[in-house]
């Protein structure tokens, strides 16, 4: 395999995914706007157009500042609400190259401090890793505080192509929610995959 092969990283998007715009420089207030109109149809009111925009808007934000390839809001029809926001990153693997050392690089570049940590060793398509389960309790708002659970799960992966890491993270603060995205995550782990360039 040619070591200058240039590799590009796919993930699935099911319906619901609006993916937020990290790194393409645009105006977040006017990108939100239209990204909650298309989602939310016609018929949405102005309401809830404003209350969607405003937290994509937010999230994309805060998507920017950890830098990942690709992020994405899910959004629940029923709730016509943003109920999860998943990222996917690219490490360099240098001291992280084995599946032991995956949660310590998750660790290192992700820090948190759950309350509960579980983690299990996996083998997707993409190749072997780990999945960290955590929930930790976090303060929210900037007047009003207030301490909410947050549940995220993350997938590391090592992809046999090259040798750095697949990181996928998706994090949630509705608990009631838990069950149907634990189970969109790992479709979405299942899906990650390394295709290469080819020029021309």
């Amino acid at each position: 395999m040619s070591n200058d092969a240039v590799w590009q990283c796919l993930i699935s998007e099911p319906e619901g995914s609006v993916r937020l715009p990290v790194g393409e420089g645009l105006d977040l207030v006017q990108w939100s706007k239209q990204a909650a109109q298309a989602y939310l149809d016609t018929s949405a009111s102005r309401s809830e157009v404003r209350e969607l925009s405003s937290v994509l808007a937010r999230l994309a934000a805060s998507s920017e500042l950890s830098d990942p390839t690709f992020a994405y809001a899910y959004v629940v029809d029923a709730a016509k609400a943003v109920t999860a926001v998943y990222e996917v990153h690219d490490y360099d693997g240098e001291g992280y190259s084995s599946v032991e050392r995956l949660p310590d690089l998750i660790r290192d570049v992700l820090p948190t401090s759950p309350d509960r940590r579980d983690v299990t060793q996996i083998d997707l398509p993409a190749g072997s890793g780990v999945r960290v389960q955590e929930i930790q309790s976090v303060v929210t708002g900037s007047l009003l505080k207030k301490k909410t659970m947050l549940e995220t799960v993350t997938y590391a992966v090592l992809p046999t192509q090259v040798a750095n890491v697949l990181v996928l993270r998706m994090s949630w603060t509705n608990l009631v929610f838990s069950e149907p995205l634990l189970e969109l995550a790992q479709t979405l782990a299942e899906s990650l995959e390394l295709v290469e360039v080819k020029e021309g």
